[in-house]
């Protein structure tokens, strides 16, 4: 492989290995990323580099290896706007120690200044840029962008850093994803100080990086909290999962502990110890927090427990009072303001999910019922969030002909007189097993159903009996039935599971774009790539006349590229046929 914008020979591997590791991550966190990593390396020796900035991949990408030429030299002027900057320090060492941290920072900053004003920057797309490490005459910067989308749609707090004093800042996690972030990165930097960074990479598992992601979090707690608690800064997060592990007397620990300051005035203390006990003293604190199962939160600093209290105010605008609430054992979850910043199981930290996809329900049940009005619909979303609590599992069936199936079933159920069934009745119909028949405007009719049903190709011997009967019974096409299964452990299965809708222009748009490329006079292989995933991706949604088009441009593209580059390397295309399935109902109907 001949590498024009040339750092060192591995720069390719080392980035394949890279966006490897983030899409392991970052999927793990939410399966909606789909993380993009490339490296920019900047020129610090010019007698050993030919060019001032280089970026791998250097070829068919959004930005290019010149867009970085003038890196150094914006980097001069954001320097002097830090607060640092300021600061001098007695001893010349660690003067030269804050002027190379400045330095990095500073060209750390230019660079994310230059990806975000790129033309061709992907709209979608946020952008992280990790400090460098030198390689041969480059200080090589590792770039990670993430779904602008999926990164809001998780709490997050506001103040990203915390004053130490009028001219420094400490960085604090806002977030389980940003401190994950973090840790990528450095991870990633790190790895480039090996010789021939590429060739070998560490086997650092997504498991360990959010670990010390959510070690970061709660670091971030303590400082925002009182930053004289210093062994609450490093034990905080190891004291939560060691607390939660324990039993007292057989029993697991639940309950809560407040965390802020000694006096804080949203606290107001109910019982207060005499002489505090340490959170890192873990028996002594899983004792106590037997005291704090019966809704009665306990008060701590990260360092001390101080007793029992109540909570007065809480504002979400005010970051420095959060709870750690233990669920179970080696299972507690970080909250603020009432919201669940991440959930931590068996030291393992992750984003708290709701038990099912409330958006998904609201447009999957008027597809399969096109007369149900919205307000049935919301009666039924909130009969399932009722339903995901239950500590068993059970299944909520809506049929359009609900009244006949409660007829039809009788022998196999406890047929009822028609009633609304609200949250409140839900959970007295549902210890029992069964189904709970219901129709489309949330009245029950049936419970205790044992549903029937024609076999199929459909079910899962890894699944329970409750979801395979829910396979069986529901069929695959839109027949008036639809079924949600609530397993024990809260996890909530749709019957059928819909695919979601998709715009036909986009389709369209594709087809134009793989048109405009055929006959284009070059051929760009990584614009190609993108449009062919794209549609490998939607292979279900195209049409017989889709099919036929793509089937016809993609071997004219094909062979065009062979003709280009005979070195290159082929894949095998699957032509594209019509899935029997696909109906106009899977498109959007604007």
């Amino acid at each position: 492989m001949n590498i024009k914008y040339f750092m060192w020979a591995f720069q390719p591997h080392f980035r394949v290995a890279c966006q490897s590791t983030a899409e392991r991550i970052f999927t793990k966190l939410d399966a909606r990323f789909t993380p993009e990593v490339f490296l920019v390396g900047i020129r610090f020796a010019p007698d050993d580099a030919q060019y001032a900035a280089c970026v791998e991949p250097e070829a068919d990408f959004w930005i290019h290896s010149t867009e970085f030429n003038n890196v150094l030299t914006s980097a001069h002027a954001i320097v002097k706007t830090y607060p640092e900057s300021q600061m001098f320090q007695t001893h010349p060492v660690a003067q030269k120690d804050q002027d190379d941290g400045l330095r990095l920072r500073s060209i750390r900053d230019s660079i994310r200044q230059v990806v975000d004003g790129c033309a061709g920057k992907p709209r979608e797309m946020s952008y992280f840029v990790s400090y460098p490490n030198k390689i041969n005459g480059y200080e090589v910067h590792v770039v990670l962008g993430l779904q602008k989308n999926v990164l809001d749609s998780h709490y997050s707090l506001r103040r990203s850093k915390v004053a130490l004093h009028e001219c420094r800042d400490v960085p604090v996690a806002t977030s389980l994803i940003y401190a994950t972030v973090t840790e990528f990165l450095a991870a990633r930097a790190e790895e480039l100080l090996k010789p021939d960074a590429g060739v070998t990479m560490a086997s650092t598992g997504a498991d360990e990086i959010m670990r010390r992601a959510g070690n970061d979090v709660m670091t971030g707690v303590v400082w925002r909290i009182d930053q004289n608690c210093i062994s609450g800064m490093w034990e905080l997060f190891q004291s939560c999962n060691t607390i939660s592990s324990q039993y007292y007397e057989r029993s697991i620990g639940i309950g809560s502990i407040y965390l802020g300051r000694r006096e804080h005035p949203s606290l107001k203390p109910i019982v207060t110890f005499a002489k505090p006990p340490q959170l890192n003293d873990y028996r002594s604190a899983r004792k106590i927090l037997q005291l704090a199962s019966k809704g009665m939160p306990l008060h701590s600093d990260s360092e001390q427990v101080y007793g029992l209290c109540s909570l007065d105010v809480l504002r979400e605008e005010d970051e420095d009072l959060f709870e750690v609430k233990i669920l179970g054992h080696y299972d507690w979850e970080l909250r603020h303001a009432g919201k669940a910043l991440m959930r931590v199981k068996y030291g393992v930290p992750h984003l708290p999910k709701p038990p099912f996809d409330e958006t998904k329900l609201r447009l999957d049940l008027p597809r399969i019922f096109p007369k149900v009005t919205p307000d049935a619909v919301s009666k039924i979303v909130r009969l399932v969030r009722e339903a995901a609590k239950e500590s068993h599992g059970t299944m909520l069936v809506i049929a359009e002909h609900a009244a006949e199936e409660a007829i039809r079933l009788k022998t196999e159920s406890i047929p009822v007189q028609p009633c609304d069934l609200t949250p409140e009745l839900i959970r007295h119909l549902t210890p029992i097993d069964g189904a709970v028949i219901v129709d489309t405007e949330a009245k029950c009719h049936a419970i205790g159903v044992i549903l029937d049903g024609l076999a199929n190709d459909r079910g899962d011997p890894g699944r329970g009996a409750r979801y395979n009967s829910a396979i069986l019974y529901v069929p695959s096409a839109f027949e008036g039935r639809f079924a949600i299964v609530i397993s024990e452990d809260h996890g909530v299965d749709f019957v059928p599971k819909l695919r979601p809708r998709v715009r036909r222009s986009e389709i369209e748009r594709v087809i134009r774009e793989l048109e405009s490329i055929a006959s284009a006079p070059k051929i760009v292989r990584g614009k190609y790539a993108s449009l062919f995933d794209w549609c490998e991706e939607h292979r279900f949604y195209m049409t017989q006349s889709d099919c036929f088009a793509i089937n016809a441009l993609v071997p004219k593209i094909e062979s065009r590229l062979e003709r280009e580059d005979p070195s290159a390397v082929r894949f095998v295309r699957q032509p594209f046929s019509v899935d029997p399935d696909m109906d106009e109902s899977f498109y959007y109907e604007k």
